[in-house]
């Protein structure tokens, strides 16, 4: 077993490690000297990748003649976890997934795990599942909804995985809890999950891999909490003063993604299943 790890941020720097700690082959991309030196730091072997490629997408084009590292998409797996950038205003996400997917088909890829968003799901609200309509007058919805569709045009097998918000390790929300800061949306649901847990159902999907044509699942914890409540808890393990809100004139619940598929179609129980536990501190070292 081999696998390529294309954008090997946070996330897909823990996955490596513990792929490798198998002693399964990796190979990691990057774009940043910053993340080539940490990498390097955690002897996780890499290459550079930039994205979107400069090439004209009516011309065919091969790895080899655009300079690319070949070994990318000679492994067996390729994980896309490249982050969207929307925030920055920039709309050429799905451009850079289909790339990726036209190198995979030339290469010698049979598996790619793309890891996209709940952001896809904006604008719903109430409990939505991965059969869920999506609101596509959200120019961010509509952008990730176009880079799946990219991804699911490969031959071989696809599994889309919609993550929640990650926390982890360096990841505690209470540290990003300014005292000048006055929140909104105190009565909504949180969506939120570990990064042990998505290595984990990434590793699952490896191993399990059934070549049928795509699975999409939702990566979510059972944690049922508001921002408020949540906030507050994650404050108090820190001990930071409580985070103000906005009134709400309106209780605006939100949605609640909801990912019973993947706990039943691949048996999966959750490491950190409530996440108010763990930002509490009753996990130590996690």
């Amino acid at each position: 077993m081999s696998v390529s790890i294309i954008g090997c941020g946070w996330l897909g720097q823990a996955l490596a490690q513990s792929l490798m700690a198998e002693n399964i082959t990796v190979l990691a991309s990057y774009q940043s000297k910053s993340t080539l030196e940490q990498l390097t730091k955690l002897k996780i072997p890499a290459t550079r990748l930039v994205l979107p490629l400069a090439v004209d997408e009516k011309v065919e084009f091969s790895a080899s003649m655009l300079g690319i590292d070949n070994t990318l998409f000679e492994h067996e797996v390729l994980i896309i976890a490249i982050p969207p950038q929307l925030k920055k205003g920039k709309l050429d996400y799905p451009l850079k997934i289909q790339q990726l997917v036209k190198l995979a088909e030339l290469g010698e890829t049979k598996q790619i795990i793309f890891l996209n968003s709940t952001a896809i799901y904006n604008g719903l609200v109430g409990e939505v599942d991965e059969n869920q309509a999506f609101n596509l007058a959200a120019e961010k919805v509509a952008t990730l909804v176009a880079a799946e569709q990219a991804v699911q045009e490969f031959s071989q097998q696809v599994d889309i995985l919609r993550l929640a918000g990650l926390v982890g390790p360096n990841r505690h929300p209470g540290k990003f809890l300014r005292s000048d800061r006055v929140f909104t949306g105190a009565s909504a649901q949180v969506n939120l999950v570990h990064q042990t847990d998505v290595v984990n159902i990434i590793k699952l999907l490896i191993a399990k891999s059934s070549k049928q044509s795509s699975n999409i699942y939702n990566v979510v914890s059972g944690t049922k909490v508001d921002r408020k409540s949540y906030y507050q808890v994650a404050a108090k393990a820190l001990g930071l003063t409580t985070p103000r809100f906005e009134p709400e004139h309106v209780n605006c619940a939100g949605k609640q993604v909801v990912g019973e598929k993947l706990r039943q179609k691949l048996h999966y129980s959750y490491v950190y299943d409530d996440l108010v536990k763990w930002a509490s501190g009753v996990y130590i070292n996690a």
